[in-house]
């Protein structure tokens, strides 16, 4: 049986006032899958938590989340139609026990992301759980609704069922 945590349920929302061209600034992380990972591993480190591992399947699970939020326009941990997260996790074969998904969308660093889900509740549980041992992240330019600056990031965590 499998144990769903969606502890991370409101999605975290950065407002930026924001030019048309943004640089990251000197010495900021630029969002990648790898700072994203990194920023959030030198935190679980800090609690003596092994580190989360990429994992590919989980890369591309979250890759083809992103794509059905942007074709139909939606930004939430449910879709429209009503399928979970954890949908796209079983189509790309990775047979989870636990799983869970941190949203965000506005951000132009590594650093200023994983801080603030560091101060949501849910988002800090999910980064920092013992459960979860993989993670997938997709990343987009601007939003899945509509136009808007900053970077649009889906974290699918997971731990693979014993």
């Amino acid at each position: 049986m499998n144990r769903f945590f969606l502890s991370a349920l409101a999605v975290t929302f950065a407002a930026l006032a924001a030019p048309s061209v943004q640089a990251v600034e000197p010495g900021r992380l630029e969002i990648t899958r790898a700072t994203v990972l990194e920023a959030m591993n030198l935190y679980r480190a800090e609690r003596n938590l092994p580190a989360l591992r990429g994992d590919q399947r989980l890369d591309l699970a979250a890759e083809d989340r992103m794509r059905d939020m942007e074709e139909i326009g939606y930004w939430s941990h449910e879709s429209p139609e009503g399928r979970s997260p954890f949908f796209w996790l079983a189509l790309r074969g990775y047979r989870f026990g636990f799983a869970g998904e941190n949203l965000a969308k506005g951000f132009e660093t590594a650093e200023v992301l994983v801080d603030s889900w560091m101060e949501s509740k849910g988002h800090r549980e999910n980064i920092m759980s013992a459960n979860y041992a993989d993670c997938g992240i997709a990343i987009i330019e601007g939003s899945t609704t509509g136009k808007a600056s900053g970077k649009s990031i889906v974290v699918l965590f997971g731990a693979l069922l014993e």
